[in-house]
This record gives C-alpha cells, structure tokens and sequence, in this order.
C-alpha cells in the first residue's frame, strides 16, 4: 500500500462518524443543557427534549451519510494506491476548539450590547466558570460547563494522522 498513514486516517475517521455518540456536552446552570457532535445533537431545556434537536439531526445525520459515502470512497482509492485528500475529519474536531470562542463574543458583545444588560461570560472551552449577569440590581450567576466526551478525543486521531500525512507528502515534494 503506497499511503498507509491516509489509510489509516479513513479507516479510523469512519469508525468515528459510525459512533452514534455525543463528542462534546454543554450546560448552562442545569436550564439548558446539550450534547452534541458534527453528526447528532441533543438540546434538554429544563429537562425537556426540544423539537428543534429532532429537527437538527435530520439535517446532521444527511452530513453524516455525506461524510460516510466520502470516507469510503477514500479508502476504496487508498486501497487501489491512488491519492485522495477529504479533510473534513481533520477539521470537525478544530472547530470543537474555535466554538467556545465564538459563543464567547456572541454572549460578551452581541446579547450583551443588543440587551444592553452587563453579561460577564469567561472564554471556556474545556472545564466550568460562572455566567454573571447583571440587571435591574440584579445579580445572576450560572455556573457554564463545557467537557469533551471520551469520543472526541478519539476523534483527533484522524486529525493527527492527517497532519503526518500532509507533513510527509511535502517532504517528498
């Protein structure tokens, strides 16, 4: 086999998309809580599934078969020694990075200027930090939890395979 490390990329990125696992779990002080992944979402508020998640995953399970049918396509030329690059398993994980950034300047800035209520949102990205809003003399304080499943952690393996693939490829160039 002329790419073994791109094989191996493909085959351990289909194992992670076929997981019908959450990657990665957000709550906000027990009200609103969901686990997610590139692939499904479940959104609990109050304890009660939202519509809107069923809705989502119609949508997410299409990319999901998307990603599936690009995977093995991959492996399929791999196999026969041909050479097809399909990064989108080295950037989902990435983004699970890039996220709790946005979401920071989202509740900082957006909800912040457009309610014109002082919100004081730490950058999170792994771990637990309080949510303060102030209003009206009062105080409000959630307590913001963000932790990647043991999934997502298996899901940058195809992201590191990637990586020496691409890095070895341009040492033969």
């Amino acid at each position: 086999m002329k790419y073994p490390i791109l094989f191996s990329y493909y085959i351990i990125s289909l194992i992670v998309v076929l997981i019908p696992l959450p990657w990665w779990y957000y709550s906000v002080g027990g009200i609103f809580q969901t686990y997610e992944s590139p692939f499904q979402i479940s959104l609990n508020f109050f304890g009660d599934s939202l519509i809107l998640g069923n809705i989502l995953n119609i949508l997410l399970n299409a990319f999901r078969i998307y990603v599936v049918v690009n995977l093995i396509y991959g492996i399929i030329l791999v196999t026969r020694n041909n050479k097809y690059r399909y990064s989108t398993m080295f950037w989902l994980p990435i983004f699970y990075f890039i996220d709790p950034i946005i979401i920071y300047f989202i509740i900082n800035y957006f909800l912040g200027l457009a309610l014109h209520i002082p919100i004081s949102y730490p950058i999170l990205i792994i771990g637990e930090e309080n949510l303060s809003v102030t209003s009206q003399g009062a105080n409000i304080r959630m307590l913001i939890i963000s932790e990647p499943t043991i999934l997502f952690w298996v899901s940058l393996i195809p992201t590191i395979l990637y990586v020496l693939f691409l890095t070895i490829e341009r040492k033969k160039n």
